[in-house]
């Protein structure tokens, strides 16, 4: 009897042994982690991390620093797992939860973004060293450091306003951002986020707050951009592409203002400004048929039909029913005498968007120059039921013979 009993204190000795040493062993794989985090040695850190945690799976702080080494080599779905479970093993973490709502923001899961900073601001920010690197809300990386117990604050309400933002809700985002600039109102971002919310509620009102950032940032693109298209709407393209080319000369890797350019150049007939900022745009987003659209207009004004039928093409060929591309090549086609492959055009148009007046009457146009008046009166009529105007004089000539 006392031999069973010595041999069960021995076995628990050496399960409380090995117990120990494994909670030893998961510490120790941690602070080697966070050793080499802070030497920069990220792809080390994670194995420590992974090891510690296979150790230990109830470690929180494994958990939390995992996360922010995953977010560094874009995991961002192993990121938010392991901020999740760090959250369900020790809820209310000020900083865990501060990293989970802006990745959820930059992932575009905002009801989740908004629960989580919701509650952020419900909990206390307490002491801590640790340095958040805030998320741009215009671009993808960071853009300013931050420490929780410093101007987070502001930055939460800031946040809300554009979850609202995207929610569709711009009063919701005026009502946040105001609160964000009560708290800083030398931000300049935050004024530039609640005019983008008041263009969707008030566009009046939004002027002010964009000139109100440029006070504070010379330089924020983003405020320098929306005036210029506020001119423009005003008819003054000029100043318009002042605005857009000192967006521009601030940052060269910005497509928007390219775009908006390229667009007031070819209002005022500036055709070789234009394709240049049409070249520029292409080269920063290949994948926009609008892009292509726009520059192969252009290379037609220009007279490089070659061009022009190339930059059509493309633009089909990124998005296949893009009917004004089938309507833009037909017309050039049309204009090169090659009446076969227009209607070939044109009849692809009307498939994909059977009420495209446009398309019935240019397609009527080259039957007609085709010697094929049936077909012409047909889709001249087909335009005008669609809701097309057409001069009298031209619908006799055409009809003359089918009515």
């Amino acid at each position: 009897m006392k031999i069973n009993i010595l041999i069960v204190l021995f076995l628990s000795t050496a399960f409380l042994v090995q117990a120990q040493n494994e909670k030893q062993s998961a510490e120790s794989y941690f602070t080697s982690g966070e050793e080499a985090m802070r030497s920069g040695k990220l792809s080390e850190a994670l194995i420590y991390f992974n090891r510690a945690i296979a150790e230990n799976p109830g470690y929180v702080e494994a958990y939390s620093s995992r996360a922010i080494i995953k977010e560094r080599f874009n995991d961002n779905k192993g990121a938010l797992e392991d901020y999740t479970i760090c959250l369900e093993l020790l809820p209310d973490q000020y900083e865990v939860l501060l990293g989970r709502a802006a990745l959820r923001f930059q992932l575009g899961q905002f009801v989740f973004a908004r629960d989580d900073f919701r509650k952020l601001l419900s909990l206390p920010e307490g002491e801590t060293n640790t340095i958040f690197y805030r998320r741009s809300a215009h671009s993808p990386g960071t853009d300013q450091m931050l420490t929780v117990q410093g101007a987070i604050r502001s930055q939460l309400f800031s946040y809300l306003g554009l979850i609202e933002y995207e929610l569709g809700n711009c009063e919701g985002a005026i009502i946040y951002l105001d609160s964000a600039i009560n708290l800083n109102k030398t931000e300049a971002d935050y004024f530039v986020n609640r005019a983008l919310a008041k263009l969707e509620c008030d566009p009046t009102k939004a002027l002010d707050d964009f000139k109100q950032a440029l006070e504070l940032n010379p330089d924020h693109i983003i405020a320098r951009h929306n005036l210029a298209v506020a001119a423009a709407h005003q008819g003054k393209y000029e100043l318009a592409e002042q605005q857009l080319t000192e967006a521009i000369q601030l940052d060269s890797m910005m497509l928007d203002p390219y775009l908006e350019r390229g667009y007031y150049r070819m209002l005022k007939r500036d055709y070789l400004g234009a394709l240049s900022d049409y070249n520029r745009a292409i080269i920063l987003e290949k994948d926009d048929p609008e892009i292509w659209l726009n520059r192969g207009f252009v290379k037609e004004k220009l007279n490089d039909w070659r061009g022009a039928y190339f930059d059509y093409s493309k633009a089909i060929d990124l998005k296949e029913n893009y009917t004004k591309a089938w309507l833009n090549r037909g017309n050039l086609l049309t204009a090169q005498f090659r009446y076969g492959e227009a209607i070939e055009d044109y009849s692809v148009a009307i498939t994909f968007q059977p009420d495209y007046s446009a398309a019935y009457f240019n397609r009527a146009m080259v039957w007609h120059k085709s010697g094929k008046p049936h077909d012409a009166c047909k889709d001249l009529n087909e335009a005008i039921r669609l809701g097309m105007e057409v001069d009298p004089t031209i619908k006799r000539k055409i009809c003359a013979n089918n009515n």
